[in-house]
């Protein structure tokens, strides 16, 4: 492992740059303008995807400004274990995990099936035979030889479902397997690290005109044991405060391009507001922001939300164990009210929902305040406009298919010309790239649409986002050109001519394959968005005190991209569904998908551990989601794939089919994970040490997530933490130096003065 400075050490001389004096976290301005290039320099160090190093003590200088993160890091090796992701929680490691059991899915199937499906498909020569007879034009090119339409089909081929059927036995057994498998490193990353959320509950449902001191004396004593509460976080209704923070800095940008066309000496866009009208708007933002912090316990409305600390997990999980209950209570409570029955669970006369709280930086804190009922109904809109997209998506490729079939309309007997056979191929490529941009859109959208469902939390954000995606990409990639294919047949063609004819579903799927296999790791090397952070961290460094833009974009511009887990999980699910679904019928399919998946690996890793930045630690909860949702599919998608494929190529489907198909459809039926999480699952080994000893080694707090208190929780930390005894500190350039002294920070409002330097 190697140490990583987290900005180099002639940094001030940069371009002619001439730097104040190092900026303290208390003098802070993230609207500041030029922006500090020191600044900009240890937020890039402090966001990477590496190790605190434990060697070196905290003072002011080895903590990022912006951020309150350790700046002097140590980097993983790109050979690194996923274990060794453990110090960002298992969110990420259980990623990268589950990469590697799709692979070994995939592997099952080309290892059981895909080999004598290749052999046998390869010494068919039905492609031959329509050319001879005439029924037909089919090209004999690499994906039409090695398709199952290319075996003699007039009989089912026995040996090749009896091989299916053991494969979907096998990849049960598989799924159960890696089940406990995520259970058990869950709890081994658990052990190797402590973090906030292992001493923490998070309570639903309080009352909203419950005070803090009300909630400590509740929850301080429960069933008659005493338990000692260290910190209460308490989550509060900030959707106007944030909707105002997101306008002050959408109005700190067109700031910034008047300033650049003052610069340049060019006009500004009449489009832009007045300079000096836009100044005033600013002031009045900060003003309304800061009227908010300073007394933000009046300011802001209890959410019903509150994350509680004990001083051992023990208590925090003997606390979860007593109020054991779900959301449903919620809904339940009543009619238990109605029927005399006494709900213990209850906070005055509202039943809460506690549970082990999530990482801090896993908590969506704008949508605290928003109701389970209205968090249903925005989730009823935005599956019905899913929904509504894909239409849009089927309209596309229809036209696109219906063009390929005007090209093909020929005559019986007659030949396609060189000329028609290059256009529909064509076609055929522009449709693949096509559906692959279609699914990007896809992917922008459907985020968007799981934002307005005002999930509690990342986690939640992401797995809906990813099960929305995942599935939408897969009917826009899979179901949706099988349809196509199958609707458009000229009249009195069997189904079966639509599958193996030129520009037919063979053609079209085996393009999707290629397509697939190469653009998702493509994109992520080329991705415009870093190159365009590249560009703007050169102009920074020109420009040096010429530059506009602020220090909280300047900062934005040097820190990495962040790997998007909702993103990552539903590309990877739709590569499942749609390999699965088509693999009895191109079984050289799921070959490409085997190497794109094991490219993808590497190259995720690689940029994870050398250009993203670290995202907010996340738990195994996704992951388990993933693997509920996308491995119970898969299975079942897999035997649907057997029965259709048999339908379309062979006269009869062989009773062996029905008999996988009924047992995937049980399987996909049958709650699996519940019955695991009652039977196999076990809980993770609680940490002995306490609270109050930990809290110092915590770089991730809740008060410090939460957009209301973390600016004096990131002072009340720092001033903590360098009031402890220390026998010696290391700066920002790893050089030992004298013990410090405890400071003093001043009292300041972070956002009431905006230093617009150059328009005066």
């Amino acid at each position: 492992m190697t140490s990583v400075i987290p900005y180099d050490q002639e940094t001030h001389q940069l371009n002619g740059i001439s730097q104040p004096n190092e900026t303290m976290i208390e003098d802070y301005d993230e609207f500041r303008r030029p922006p500090l290039l020191d600044i900009c320099l240890k937020h890039q160090s402090a966001t990477q995807f590496a190790i605190a190093d434990a060697k070196v003590d905290l003072n002011k200088n080895n903590l990022c400004p912006c951020c309150g993160q350790p700046i002097i890091l140590t980097q993983l090796p790109l050979t690194a274990s996923i274990l060794d992701f453990s110090f960002n929680g298992p969110g990420v490691s259980l990623y990268f995990d589950f990469l590697m059991f799709s692979s070994i899915l995939i592997s099952t199937f080309i290892i059981i099936c895909g080999i004598y499906d290749l052999i046998a498909s390869s010494l068919g020569d039905t492609c031959h035979k329509l050319n001879v007879m005439g029924e037909l034009e089919c090209v004999e090119n690499f994906y039409s030889k090695f398709a199952k339409s290319n075996q003699d089909n007039q009989h089912p081929d026995i040996a090749g479902s009896v091989l299916n059927f053991i494969t979907t036995l096998i990849l049960i057994i598989l799924l159960f397997l890696y089940r406990k498998r995520i259970n058990i490193l869950a709890n081994k990353i658990d052990e190797k690290s402590i973090l906030a959320s292992d001493y923490s509950i998070i309570v639903e449902n309080i009352p909203r005109d419950a005070k803090e001191e009300e909630i400590k004396e509740f929850f301080s004593k429960i069933n008659n044991l005493q338990y000692k509460i260290q910190k209460i976080c308490m989550g509060y209704q900030i959707s106007e405060y944030l909707r105002i923070l997101k306008q002050k800095q959408e109005q700190e940008k067109t700031f910034t391009k008047i300033l650049e066309c003052e610069r340049l000496g060019k006009p500004i866009p009449p489009r832009l507001p007045n300079k000096v009208d836009l100044t005033q708007t600013l002031d009045q933002l900060a003003n309304q922001l800061d009227q908010y912090e300073d007394n933000f316990q009046n300011s802001f409305q209890f959410s019903g939300v509150a994350i509680i600390s004990y001083n051992t997990e023990d208590e925090a999980n003997a606390v979860c164990k007593f109020f054991k209950a779900t959301r449903l209570h919620l809904i339940l409570s009543q009619v238990m009210r109605v029927i005399g029955k006494k709900d213990i669970r209850r906070f005055r006369d509202n039943v809460i929902v506690v549970s082990k709280a999530p990482e801090p930086g896993d908590i969506l804190w704008g949508n605290l305040g928003v109701t389970l009922l209205e968090q249903y109904k925005r989730k009823f809109i935005t599956n019905l406009a899913t929904i509504f997209l894909l239409g849009i998506c089927f309209g596309i490729l229809f036209g696109l298919s219906y063009g390929q079939f005007s090209i093909t309309d020929t005559g019986k007997g007659e030949e396609l010309s060189q000329a028609k056979l290059v256009a529909i191929t064509i076609l055929g490529v522009i449709a693949s790239i096509l559906i692959s941009i279609i699914n990007n859109i896809l992917a922008i959208i459907i985020r968007k649409f799981a934002e307005l469902e005002a999930p509690t939390t990342k986690t939640e954000y992401d797995i809906s986002a990813a099960k929305k995606l995942g599935f939408a990409q897969f009917l826009n990639t899979a179901i949706i050109t099988l349809i196509v294919n199958l609707v458009i047949v000229k009249e009195g063609e069997k189904s079966y001519y639509a599958v193996i004819k030129q520009g037919g579903l063979n053609q079209d799927v085996m393009l999707i394959f290629i397509t697939n296999g190469i653009m998702p790791w493509l994109m992520s090397l080329l991705d415009p968005f870093y190159l365009y952070k590249l560009f703007m961290r050169y102009q920074i460094q020109l420009q040096g005190q010429q530059c506009n833009v602020t220090q909280q974009e300047a900062n934005e511009y040097f820190a990495g991209p962040m790997i998007d887990l909702s993103k990552k999980y539903a590309q990877l699910g739709k590569t499942l569904l749609f390999t699965f679904f088509y693999a009895y019928l191109l079984p050289l399919g799921p070959v490409l998908s085997l190497g794109s998946i094991l490219v993808i690996y590497w190259v995720e890793k690689i940029l994870l551990l050398r250009r993203d930045s670290k995202p907010a630690p996340t738990g195994s909860e996704m992951a388990e989601e993933m693997i509920d949702f996308f491995g119970e599919f898969t299975l079942l998608l897999y035997a649907i794939g057997c029965l259709v494929w048999e339908s379309i190529l062979n006269d009869a489907i062989f009773p062996l089919t029905w008999v996988q198909f009924t047992i995937a459809v049980l399987n996909f039926l049958i709650p699996i994970d519940t019955i695991f999480d009652i039977f196999w699952k076990s809980e993770d080994i609680s940490t002995q040490e306490f609270y109050e000893t930990q809290c110092y080694k915590f770089w991730d707090d809740y008060d410090r997530r939460n957009p209301i208190t973390a600016e004096k929780a990131i002072e009340t930390f720092l001033k903590n933490t360098t009031a402890l005894p220390q026998q010696q500190q290391v700066d920002g350039r790893g050089n030992i130096v004298q013990k410090n002294q405890e400071y003093s920070k001043q009292e300041k409002k972070k956002k009431a003065k905006n230093k617009h330097n150059k328009e005066d």
